[in-house]
């Protein structure tokens, strides 16, 4: 089988030659002095030589109207470094300030203004934009329904992903960043959290503007092809909602997501990483194909509490990155991969590991972990 025939039976429960594994390796990978690809080229080629299965991405974003114009300034103020950003739509001009640390992402500052989307916000706000009620109505400008140099931008963006899919044998999946993921990136974490019981109304109106923007482009994008879909919702987790504040803000829209994917006979993969124990029971009742990320160490279910949870569902994942491979031993991962695959089953599995592998985590842990999957696989 290629990669693409192998993953994809793996995610619509087919037979498959063995259990694919695919690891993510974090965007700082570069870093690393043996894995030192330098685009997506030479990724897959490295990954291809290698005998990894893999996958390719295009995502369902969403960049502002042609009447938002964003202005942007740092400083510094008692020896902090800030950014200072404004908004100005027709409707209200939106005012943020963040703290610029050191260890920032540089490649997220290197545009023409931040984007909203970012994982680096939440810890760093010193204001942030969405203040009041009449400041959601910038929102419609920014997440615009429609905007033509998206639609344009999505085509060639698909394009170029489907030619290097095509070219090495890999699945080229859509990547939707919609739901209560935002109120991460547009608020402290605890205001967010805190915005969803006070001001269910307005909350509401914020994902509604969002997930209507990101609904249109993954429409183009199943037009156009993709494999499947990969929906994040790492902060969708009790960890930090309760599973009321999920049932009234998020399975609704995912419930609309699954809808579209399956009417293009697509699968659809939901990546969480922990807190699922109490919504597993309404999780496994939607029509997810695959859940992705699934923590074994760091979440609160273990890999045979999760079988237990999902027992039709594909899992992509069965160790934890940050625990099996970090500081830990060879031995340890080995074992998380004999693990995985007895409990797992060889069905239904794509093995791999909640969040990524980092650049400074001990390689012979990896070296080992891929070794015991060639032995088992």
């Amino acid at each position: 089988m290629t990669s693409k025939e192998r993953i994809l039976a793996a995610l619509n429960g087919g037979e498959t030659d063995y259990v694919p594994l695919i690891i993510g390796w974090n965007e700082n990978q570069k870093l690393h002095e043996r894995l030192s690809w330098k685009n997506e080229r030479e990724r897959l080629r490295y990954a291809s030589e290698q005998g990894w299965d893999t996958s390719l991405r295009v995502s369902a974003t969403v960049t502002p109207a042609k009447s938002v114009s964003v202005r942007q300034v740092i400083s510094e103020e008692n020896g902090v470094k800030t950014l200072s950003q404004s908004w100005e739509t027709p409707a209200v001009t939106l005012e943020e300030k963040l703290r610029l640390t050191d260890d920032w992402d540089r490649s997220e500052l290197s545009g023409k203004y931040l984007g909203l989307c970012s994982d680096f916000r939440t810890t760093r706000y010193i204001s942030y934009a969405l203040k009041n009620e009449a400041d959601i109505a910038a929102l419609e400008y920014i997440f615009p329904e429609d905007n033509p140099d998206d639609t344009e931008r999505i085509k060639e963006s698909y394009a170029a992903q489907r030619a290097l899919a095509d070219e090495f044998g890999y699945p080229l999946f859509a990547y939707l960043d919609s739901g209560l993921d935002w109120l991460m990136w547009l608020y402290p974490l605890a205001e967010g959290a805190y915005r969803a019981v006070d001001e269910p109304g307005n909350v509401r109106r914020i994902l509604e503007y969002i997930n209507r923007a990101k609904h249109k482009r993954l429409e183009l994008l199943l037009s156009l092809g993709v494999d499947g879909v990969n929906r994040r919702g790492w902060y969708e987790c009790t960890d930090i909602w309760s599973p009321e504040l999920l049932r009234q803000f998020t399975w609704p829209t995912l419930e609309r997501e699954i809808e579209m994917t399956h009417a293009y006979d697509k699968a659809f993969i939901y990546t969480i990483d922990t807190g699922a124990k109490g919504i597993a029971t309404d999780l496994n009742a939607m029509g997810i194909d695959c859940f992705q990320g699934l923590d074994p160490v760091r979440g609160d279910m273990t890999v045979k509490e999760i079988r237990e949870a999902f027992p039709e569902k594909t899992l992509w994942g069965g160790f934890s990155a940050a625990v099996d491979f970090a500081a830990e031993t060879p031995e340890r991962a080995v074992r998380a991969v004999e693990e995985a695959i007895a409990v797992y089953g060889r069905r239904r599995l794509i093995l791999g590991m909640a969040a990524s592998f980092r650049y400074y985590y001990p390689w012979e842990n990896y070296a080992a972990a891929e070794a015991a999957w060639k032995r088992l696989r």
